[in-house]
């Protein structure tokens, strides 16, 4: 795993009284939310045969990419997609298959994992240590949509909502249809996919299974990954019961960075040719929902996760295991009422999660235990047709335990928010959330000094507009972060920041459709985060880059054939590590993708030239005060991938 490296902020933590708050909570409850999809007020069903999502009907700037629109995408991986979001940004380290991607909402740069919550389906993917998501054994095939709200989600979904949430939904439509493809492309890179899905009567499931094998980039920089996922539903007389299990083995090589000199004459060579890592991991999710009385419903749901990682670094000498297993039930009871003109849809829940955590490295052995538990209650109310509300909280304790005292952590976590709509599907929206993030085991260790939760206050605001396939988000933000929890470049050290960090800054995304054929997509982003107070008062937080812009244009140029382009810009941000900010900036950089997909009947060909202009790239650098110098991990220059396929 990566040590986490953010910068943040400040007061100590001051706890208040719980029954006021809780009481001032309920209140707004009782008073507030809303129900908003699509920009017209709807009523939310509650039934076992409707498994509705909140997302969409927040107050806040939410984004969804539909299965149409991922289709659309010049993109291979989960990563390269979620990377065209505005306001989103998305590192990837080695670039081969988004492996050990960052994911960053908002402008929290080296810290942003720990700040942006990972969901499948609605429940966690975030690791407890300091460990990049693992995203690559998702295939897109499998991804029915996924929901991304910026600086929300907090009281709804939980800790580490601090920049937001990203919620990765599976298919749950299941027609009879199968598809096959196989792919290929430079860097002697092979793989293929293929899903089947079917229904019979009541009972409907789908499988889908991909592979690639790659020799990367640079030296020592081959992936072997292989993935599988399987989903099984069960609807009748108002019970639902699923089933999904996903599951992937991939293999890596280390390259490490580079130093300017190596990235000017060799990017693609390695010092250190003997180091790689391997992981395993799978997920068991069952889950029931049994409609109740009352227009309510009964959610069950549970899940098993284990985590094997293993790496071994011939270059240091060092060598690893890690191995997480992590339970999880989590029920929840949903129901709808009215007071008057005003229609409440409301979630009463309860999140119980249980990790065994087994580290053998040549640093020393763990073997630790975490228990989170926390509660929450969310309402959505329309007030009227064009006005809404919505408030929620939420109560988190966790304890740490198998390293002398247990360590305990709790927080609160708050949120709220109105909306709008005029006429014209025009909706104006405003919210605010507090959030908590709770040091991981990582954090927690002997090597570093105690820890303390981190804190936030956040704020959003904006518009949004849509008409048919058309829609437009404008969102606003502003985070001030109190105690983050950083890596000490100095001190080499997890701690908290004593001094506040301020993150803010605008997002538009924005599709249009042109004409009958020519879809045009414009996502973009200008963002600011700065240490406010102490000795780097006024400094740029690393890895946060000023601006970012995302342009695709999809043209239907023919009855079969399509053509995507699509234009990535990254602007300056500041080395990993130099908190100082003595040191330059990483170089801004742009990049284009060209795909065509040519359709005939059920079989399709896909050819595509990624980084056309065959730019010099870096998404990541890492400067040490220590020694002065900076070490930067490139990117892929010009490459190709095809693709051939049937869908029937």
């Amino acid at each position: 795993s990566t040590q986490s490296r953010s910068s943040a902020a400040s007061d100590v933590y001051k706890r208040q009284s719980m029954h006021s708050r809780i009481f001032l909570a309920f209140g707004l409850i009782a008073t507030s939310g809303l129900t908003l999809a699509n920009n017209e007020i709807k009523a939310v069903k509650v039934s076992g045969a409707s498994h509705p999502s909140l997302a969409g009907e927040l107050p806040t700037g939410t984004l969804t990419l539909d299965r149409e629109t991922l289709a659309s995408m010049p993109a291979s991986n989960l990563t390269e997609v979620l990377d065209t979001v505005g306001g989103l940004q998305a590192s990837q380290l080695y670039g081969t298959n988004g492996s050990e991607a960052s994911l960053d909402l908002l402008g929290f740069g080296a810290g942003a994992n720990q700040n942006t919550l990972i969901l499948l389906n609605g429940r966690r993917l975030s690791n407890i240590d300091l460990a990049s998501p693992f995203l690559s054994g998702i295939p897109l095939a499998a991804i029915e949509r996924i929901e991304i709200l910026p600086g929300a989600g907090a009281a709804l979904y939980g800790n580490g909502a601090v920049g937001g949430v990203i919620n990765i939904v599976t298919r749950r439509r299941y027609d009879n249809s199968a598809g096959l493809e196989v792919n290929g492309g430079s860097y002697g890179s092979l793989g293929g996919s293929g899903y089947a899905t079917g229904h019979q009567g009541s009972l409907s499931g789908a499988v889908a299974m991909s592979t690639l094998d790659s020799d990367g980039y640079r030296d020592n920089n081959e992936v072997r990954n292989h993935s599988a996922f399987a989903d099984v539903r069960y609807q009748q007389d108002g019970i639902e019961a699923y089933f999904t299990a996903n599951g992937e083995k991939q293999e890596l090589g280390l390259p490490g960075g580079r130093s300017e000199a190596q990235f000017r004459n060799d990017p693609q060579g390695t010092d250190t040719p003997f180091d790689d890592a391997e992981q395993d991991n799978y997920w068991l999710m069952p889950g029931l929902r049994i409609a109740l009385r009352g227009n309510t419903a009964l959610t069950l749901e549970a899940s098993k996760r284990r985590q094997e990682q293993t790496f071994a670094f011939a270059s240091s000498g060092s060598f690893g295991e890690t191995v997480v297993e992590s339970y999880s039930v989590t029920p929840k009871l949903e129901g709808q009422h009215t007071t008057g003109s005003a229609v409440h849809n409301w979630t009463l829940g309860l999140d119980l999660h249980e990790y065994d955590y087994h580290s053998r490295t040549s640093f020393g052995n763990r073997e630790l235990e975490q228990s989170q538990r926390a509660w929450y209650l969310h309402n959505l109310v329309s007030l009227t047709p064009k006005l809404s509300l919505s408030a929620g909280a939420r109560k988190l304790e966790s304890t740490l335990s198998g390293e002398g005292a247990d360590k305990e952590q709790d927080g609160e976590m708050y949120e709220g928010g109105i909306r709008y709509t005029f006429t014209g599907n025009l909706a104006l929206f405003a919210g605010a959330q507090r959030s908590v993030r709770i040091a991981n085991v990582d954090e927690l260790s002997p090597f570093n000094p105690p820890i303390d939760p981190q804190t936030g206050k956040g704020y959003t605001a904006g518009a949004s507009w849509s008409q048919g396939r058309q829609h437009s988000t404008l969102t606003f933000w502003r985070a001030e972060i109190d105690n983050e929890i950083l890596f000490d470049p100095v001190s080499f050290t997890n701690r908290n920041l004593e001094d506040r960090t301020v993150h803010k800054g605008v997002s538009i995304n924005s599709r249009w459709r042109l004409d009958k054929d020519l879809m045009l997509t414009i996502n973009a982003s200008a963002q600011q985060a700065r240490f406010d107070g102490g000795p780097f008062d006024r400094n740029d937080v690393p890895l946060v880059p000023e601006h970012t812009l995302q342009l695709i244009a999809d043209w239907q140029a023919l009855s079969w054939l399509s053509t995507q382009i699509s234009h990535r810009y990254v602007g300056d941000r500041r080395f990993d590590g130099d908190l100082d900010n003595r040191f330059r900036k990483l170089d801004h950089y742009r990049t284009t993708d060209l795909q065509l997909t040519a359709r005939y009947q059920a079989f399709y060909l896909k050819a595509g030239v990624y980084n056309l202009e065959d730019h010099q790239v870096v998404d990541y650098g890492n400067f040490s005060n220590t020694t002065n110098t900076a070490t930067l991990y490139p990117l892929p220059e010009r490459h190709y991938r095809a693709a051939f396929g049937v869908e029937f």
